[in-house]
């Protein structure tokens, strides 16, 4: 959608040429974006970005602490330029892994831009974080140097399905294997 491009180009850049800054882009069913986003970030020449999801994310650094190497994955995440964590909030986080997330956000604030993508409202991170508290002071830091686009539209994907012919969405699977 060339409106929502028009909207996510200037924070890219503005994430970019400002490293301190913070950005959060909160997508509201609007598929397809942070791709928009990321291959933006690399015509500006933004390299030593990294672009993940926030429970993949949760994953590496549980490993990560579990292998005795949290430390050095911390002052690699924490030395990218451009850190974009997609789809925070759809699913939920364990207790050890919400406070690992925090100490990433915690290290970067100030220091490196960061892009969050959403589909969630701040008042629901509560129930992702399971904590008032370290939601609250997540919060605090991610909205202090902000640039946040709420974004609600349709689904990119089901715009795409209802576009193809009627005949190709409907594939037929039998209730049982096929007898020989």
């Amino acid at each position: 959608d060339f409106s929502l491009r028009t909207e996510i180009a200037p924070a890219i850049e503005a994430a970019a040429a400002h490293p301190v800054a913070l950005r959060i882009l909160s997508f509201d069913r609007t598929l397809g974006q942070l791709e928009f986003a990321l291959q933006h970030a690399e015509q500006l020449d933004c390299f030593g970005n990294l672009a993940t999801a926030a429970a993949a994310l949760v994953n590496e650094l549980l490993e990560a602490r579990d292998e005795k190497r949290l430390l050095r994955l911390q002052r690699q995440l924490a030395a990218y330029k451009l850190l974009v964590i997609d789809e925070l909030g759809y699913v939920p986080l364990s207790q050890t892994g919400a406070e690992l997330l925090f100490e990433v956000f915690s290290q970067r604030y100030e220091r490196g831009s960061t892009i969050v993508t959403s589909n969630l409202p701040f008042d629901e991170w509560t129930g992702v974080f399971a904590s008032e508290r370290l939601t609250g002071a997540l919060l605090d830091r991610l909205t202090h140097h902000v640039h946040i686009l709420e974004m609600n539209g349709d689904s990119y994907r089901l715009k795409q399905s209802k576009r193809r012919p009627r005949g190709a969405r409907v594939t037929t699977i039998p209730d049982s294997p096929l007898e020989e």
